[in-house]
């Protein structure tokens, strides 16, 4: 079960739904700029970025009976990130087809985006009140 905070899923929502959205951006920029190969790369760096957060959140929001569940959940959901990160990078690796800098800006984009979309709902939030 997912947590039952209506504003906690929202904002973890609106982090994936951009995640998404820079990532489809940053593979149109890529396709224009540097061709079909560049958008791909792009695109795989978004999704490795963009699925390990997903994976995380649903690891992490599921409702915990204590705070001590909670940080194992953490824990487990920042564990399970790395190791899926690591693993998607190293199967493009091994591919060879991938254009590097594409990949790691979209890469990039995604952890931006994770830091970025939760202070802005905050402030947007704070001058409302």
């Amino acid at each position: 079960m997912i947590a039952r905070d209506a504003a906690t899923q929202r904002i973890a929502a609106r982090i994936l739904l951009t995640q998404a959205g820079t990532t489809i951006a940053i593979a149109a920029l890529c396709a224009l700029a540097w061709g079909r190969i560049a958008a791909l790369s792009a695109l795989a760096g978004g999704a490795t970025g963009l699925f390990a957060n997903a994976i995380m959140t649903l690891i992490v929001l599921r409702a915990s009976p204590g705070a001590a569940g909670a940080l194992g959940r953490l824990v487990m959901g920042q564990m399970v990130k790395v190791v899926f990160t690591v693993g998607a990078l190293l199967i493009v690796a091994r591919g060879g087809w991938a254009h590097w800098p594409s990949l790691l800006a979209a890469y990039a984009a995604t952890l931006f985006v994770y830091w970025f979309v939760p202070v802005l709902m905050h402030r947007s939030r704070r001058v409302k009140d």
